[in-house]
């Protein structure tokens, strides 16, 4: 649900901390703001659906971009305040070949000085982990698609950075 009334360079509405947008809607304005640049899960490989539909879950409950130094947030994010684990999260992304392919089209080496510009985000977002009452879900169950952002959100603590 993006509004007819939002500026042309205004953020997505799932980017705001109160987004009134559900789960599913935010998805689809995710998807829709990066068009041509994000595959939806379901065009890639079998075996790689749950990690990209995850991962793209990510970006919207935290409120993130697919911009470079958000892409590092994503992944900060997910290892923090995710209940993944690191050992499972990195283990995803070290078998995955769309995983893979995406770092080296990216440059590993770009990959790491995103990460590094984007040390007092990350540092914001260590604090906001230690302060969320429970970890987002890796995998949400299939009712939070009709929740609400906000109350996602407030429920777990969650604060867009």
């Amino acid at each position: 649900m993006i509004s007819a009334s939002a500026a042309p360079d205004a953020p997505p509405a799932y980017r705001r901390q109160d987004s009134d947008q559900t789960l599913a809607e935010g998805l689809e304005e995710y998807y829709a703001a990066n068009a041509g640049r994000v595959m939806r899960p379901r065009d890639l490989p079998p075996e790689s659906f749950m990690l990209f539909r995850n991962h793209d879950l990510c970006h919207v409950i935290f409120g993130l971009s697919t911009s470079l130094p958000d892409e590092a947030m994503a992944d900060t994010r997910t290892l923090l305040s995710c209940d993944v684990g690191v050992r499972r999260y990195l283990a995803y992304l070290s078998q995955d070949q769309q995983a893979k392919a995406v770092f080296k089209q990216v440059g590993y080496w770009r990959s790491a000085w995103a990460t590094i510009m984007t040390l007092p985000r990350i540092l914001r977002a260590v604090a906001e982990a230690w302060r969320m009452p429970k970890r987002w879900p890796w995998t949400p169950p299939d009712s939070f698609q009709a929740r609400a952002l906000a109350e996602l959100r407030a429920e777990f603590g969650i604060k867009v950075i």
